[in-house]
């Protein structure tokens, strides 16, 4: 089977699944690429562990609470946050061990509405880089420059 070649390029406001259409034409999000980019995967703020803070969204999603990335995917542009937007599912139980009822998990949200916190100043805060030891990158507190990896 042959693979479709890209001919054609389309960015939309929403997300989208990494899916070339008929016609070669594929479509990405605006949100996550700046148009005209080569690399087609975008570059996230945020690392598995992070504590980071929900600053947009509804209420109901946690708007303000503050949780540990749990899981990052990059191709989507979308982070798991511990404890924020948590959904409920129906499930049955499928075998002997399988658990069967209301089961509440975590669901994905956009990375660009959370922000990094900083445990030491108790604020959302941008990062910056500051190179270590001639060749190591680490991320920095704009507000206190305390180190985020380790």
């Amino acid at each position: 089977m042959a693979y479709p070649q890209i001919k054609e390029i389309r960015y939309t406001k929403r997300a989208v699944a990494k899916k070339i259409k008929l016609g070669g034409v594929k479509v990405v999000s605006e949100a996550l690429i700046k148009p005209g980019s080569t690399n087609l995967i975008p570059k996230l703020h945020v690392k598995r562990g992070d504590m980071v803070i929900l600053v947009t969204g509804s209420k109901e999603v946690g708007r303000g609470q503050t949780g540990k990335v749990i899981n990052v995917f990059p191709k989507t542009g979308k982070v798991v946050v511990e404890g924020v937007n948590v959904i409920t599912r129906a499930t049955r139980g499928r075998s002997v061990s399988g658990q069967a009822g209301l089961i509440k998990k975590e669901g994905p949200i956009f990375a660009s509405r959370v922000m990094l916190y900083c445990t030491s100043c108790k604020k959302p805060t941008r990062i910056k880089h500051k190179t270590v030891d001639k060749d190591k990158k680490v991320r920095v507190c704009k507000h206190c420059s305390e180190s985020f990896d380790g």
